[in-house]
């Protein structure tokens, strides 16, 4: 399942997100992940495995997908996946993510992904991701 968290930048989204992750990782069996290219935690439980994409100089989308891949290759027991910032993250736009939407619908049966996207709206592509 895929989730899209969205809105204009400074509306509460990482806020919103971190809040998700808190509260998925009290009640999951596996490991959540919170994606985002700040240096701190910002306030995830310790039961939040936080990754700093920044340490890894992942810079586009397909560095991203495989990133992605790589990550739930490595770890069979990655339960939901929080991405914070995308847009941020890989310097575009929401209208330029559709093959790591793509990405994440094709490995979505195992894992779960919500992802805050920085948007007035939504391109057509992820409105029925749209939470």
């Amino acid at each position: 399942m895929i989730s899209v968290i969205y809105g204009a930048q400074g509306s509460g989204k990482t806020a919103k997100i971190m809040t998700a992750a808190n509260a998925a990782a009290e009640k999951a069996t596996g490991q959540v992940i919170f994606i985002t290219d700040n240096a701190q935690s910002l306030g995830l439980g310790a039961d939040v495995r936080f990754v700093n994409l920044a340490e890894f100089k992942v810079t586009d989308s397909n560095q991203f997908i495989g990133f992605i891949k790589g990550m739930l290759a490595a770890n069979f027991d990655i339960q939901k996946v929080y991405i914070d910032g995308l847009c941020r993250l890989l310097n575009t736009t929401a209208a330029d993510l559709k093959p790591i939407f793509d990405a994440m619908a094709d490995v979505g049966a195992a894992v779960d992904f919500t992802v805050a996207v920085s948007a007035d709206s939504l391109p057509e592509f992820l409105k029925k991701y749209a939470a």
